[in-house]
């Protein structure tokens, strides 16, 4: 069958029978968790998949608005938000999977805004269950504090978050 006969198909047709089975993958991948088009893409090329198919299927799941970076960079923000994560952290993560620099930063502000030192507070009560500052003994009180820097969390955000403690960084 030529491609004129294809009709208004012709210039989309699907690439042989390389295409549905990429396709198929992709719904997969998609489905178990969001997914950004880097990481879509690597996950194509790893299974083999031809350049031009992995086009297609792109484009197609951009058409089918399944595949949205913006939309991904704003719920992997709130999602790593929630569990414990800083915005230098989700940074990096966002990074990681392809996210543009500006559509990570979208997703960062728009999650964490003024709210990082709430967030940062968030994370410190549930990572001491219960106990306070006052409780610990200083190197404890020390590695609590590389473990927050290491969530992403600013200085200044670690620093009003530890503030109802009356400063217990210090001795």
């Amino acid at each position: 069958m030529s491609s004129r006969s294809r009709g208004s198909r012709g210039a989309k047709a699907p690439l042989g029978a390389a295409y549905e089975p990429a396709l198929q993958l992709a719904y997969d991948q998609i489905a178990r968790r969001a997914r950004s088009e880097v990481e879509l893409r690597r996950r194509l090329q790893k299974a083999g998949s031809d350049p031009d198919v992995i086009e297609r299927v792109i484009e197609r799941l951009k058409e089918l608005r399944y595949l949205d970076d913006a939309a991904f960079a704003a719920s992997r923000t709130r999602g790593l938000a929630a569990r414990g994560f800083g915005p230098r952290a989700v940074a990096a993560r966002l990074y990681q999977a392809g996210v543009a620099p500006g559509l990570a930063a979208d997703g960062i502000g728009e999650t964490f805004g003024a709210d990082e030192p709430r967030l940062a507070r968030e994370a410190l009560e549930r990572r001491l269950r219960g106990r306070t500052f006052r409780e610990l003994e200083r190197r404890e009180r020390e590695r609590l504090l590389r473990w927050l820097a290491g969530r992403g969390f600013s200085a200044s955000a670690i620093a009003a978050a530890c503030e109802e403690q009356e400063e217990p960084w210090r001795d």
